[in-house]
């Protein structure tokens, strides 16, 4: 994202300084949103532009660099039915509707409704491997995926006439509960649908395919690229007056804010050949606590964000929609407040691939589980045909979720998981070809400790929030989210959706 830094200068920003200034931390799908949103408001509600709030989206590197960009970009508007979810999923899934109807997004960002089925795989028998020298050791980066490599358990070899076995690492029974919840998009209960003919579907392996659900339509399932998504909704907020500014932010202070001295003294009186106070004995001790005094800071705003690079920027209200990286709040003095029960979310490692069909293939997405396999329910593969004629196929997001590096842009993914995958999909449709592909990605979808996002003020802020941990349905409930944020940014409440179950306070 390129730097405005004409709306940074000091002279412009003192002519500004008056004006509320609103700082929204990440640009994708969620912070997006919730600058175009806000943008979108203020311009319909500001008819004078110089009087119109200032809102600036801050990202360090790209739109849409992680999950946000590297998504399959599934909707769906009745999965989440039954579960906390369940509300910002049904408005955000028509949300996306009026936008692509609003902004041809159809054309520029392949928005379209879809089939949906759920394919029943059985076990697929293991090929002969090619024989390697024993004196050589592969490693993970020169590995040659065969099935058989794709189906052995890590502790023990297999013979080549076995069936497929994936295993995953041994993890407690709460663990695999909790990893499941996060893993992949949740496939509804197959047992509540009716199963369709095998040529309902025509470009997969009929050999190997046991049982065909449809459990999506056109009128509930939809799809779009969210890579395009996100920046145009970017490219139509700038053109409403969004600011951009490309930097890390490594601080936000609170300018009113007076941290805690302690300051500890021994008692004059007590002789020195005494032995020192036991150290839980602080009867000798006199502790007295005083502020240091409010920063010294030439600004009526009552926070200031701090940037690696540019220009700091005083702001009255300041969104975090980071993604796998909202725990960074927890290390910014504003956000003293937060703990980090509170936000318990981390990046899921989750892979991807791009292929090339050797046949054009129609709107249909499917979700292949593989019987007797880790590949099942929510960690099926997912495999999303394209309207520009290339499917995205994601999986093998079988870890624990852990903390993202700080450089969205560092390669996190695995060539033996990515191996498997493009195994898997070779197994499973004979219409996808490997010759023009783009594979050995991955990116971290933010997932929350408890499967629900926080879309939320901090409460004892002046104007600070978050809203991230959406999860596998990140792209979905991104633009209900954006909404919401906006409408707290703007009225003080969301008068569209009910955010009781999202608030920050809600763990405490």
């Amino acid at each position: 994202m390129a730097s405005n830094s004409s709306s940074m200068g000091k002279d412009k920003g003192k002519k500004r300084e008056d004006r509320e200034t609103i700082i929204i931390i990440g640009a994708g799908v969620v912070g997006v949103s919730a600058a175009y949103f806000t943008v979108k408001q203020l311009s319909e509600k500001y008819a004078d532009s110089a009087k119109r709030p200032r809102v600036v989206l801050v990202e360090q590197c790209e739109p849409g660099c992680s999950a946000s960009g590297k998504s399959g970009g599934f909707l769906a508007r009745q999965w989440s039915d039954g579960t906390d979810t369940e509300q910002l999923a049904q408005f955000s899934y028509d949300l996306h509707a009026k936008l692509a109807l609003e902004h041809n997004g159809k054309e520029r960002w392949g928005y379209r409704p879809l089939d949906t089925f759920c394919a029943e795989i059985d076990r697929i028998p293991v090929r002969q491997a090619k024989q390697h020298k024993a004196s050589h050791q592969r490693s993970e980066a020169e590995s040659v995926v065969t099935s058989i490599e794709v189906i052995a358990p890590h502790t023990h070899r297999v013979s080549p006439a076995t069936t497929l076995e994936y295993s995953r690492a041994e993890a407690s029974d709460e663990d695999l509960q909790q990893i499941s919840t996060h893993a992949s998009i949740p496939v509804p209960d197959v047992g509540s649908v009716k199963a369709v003919p095998p040529e309902t579907v025509p470009w997969l392996h009929t050999s190997v395919l046991t049982k065909l659900h449809q459990v999506g339509n056109n009128k509930n399932t939809a799809q779009v690229d969210p890579l395009k998504l996100t920046r145009v909704l970017l490219a139509e907020a700038k053109a409403r007056g969004l600011e951009t500014v490309r930097a890390k932010v490594i601080d936000i202070c609170e300018t009113t804010y007076r941290p805690p001295i302690i300051e500890f003294s021994v008692d004059s009186h007590q002789s020195k050949k005494e032995p020192l106070p036991d150290l839980l004995d602080i009867r000798g001790l006199s502790m007295a606590v005083q502020g240091s005094g409010p920063m010294d800071v030439s600004t009526n705003k009552p926070y200031i964000v701090l940037l690696d690079q540019g220009t700091d920027i005083p702001a009255d209200k300041v969104v975090v929609a980071c993604g796998a990286w909202a725990t960074s709040c927890l290390r910014w003095e504003a956000f003293r407040d937060v703990s980090a029960s509170q936000i318990p979310i981390q990046g899921l490692r989750v892979h991807y691939l791009l292929a090339k069909p050797k046949v054009p293939i129609p709107a249909q997405a499917v979700f292949a589980e593989i019987n007797g396999t880790v590949y099942s329910g929510e960690d099926a593969i997912e495999i999303y045909p394209r309207p520009d004629g290339s499917v995205f196929v994601c999986g093998e997001a079988l870890d624990d979720p852990e903390m993202p590096p700080h450089n969205p842009f560092e390669p996190v993914y695995s060539k033996r998981a990515t191996g498997r995958l493009k195994q898997i999909v070779s197994d499973v449709s004979p219409a996808l070809s490997f010759d023009v592909i783009q594979y050995g990605l991955a990116c971290h979808l933010p997932v929350h400790a408890r499967g629900i996002p926080v879309i939320s003020k901090v409460p004892s802020s002046k104007g600070l929030y978050i809203a991230a941990g959406h999860g596998c349905w990140g792209i979905l409930n991104g633009p209900a989210t954006g909404m919401a944020v906006s409408e707290l940014l703007i009225n003080g409440e969301s008068t569209t959706l009910d955010l009781s179950n999202f608030r920050l306070d809600r763990w405490a």
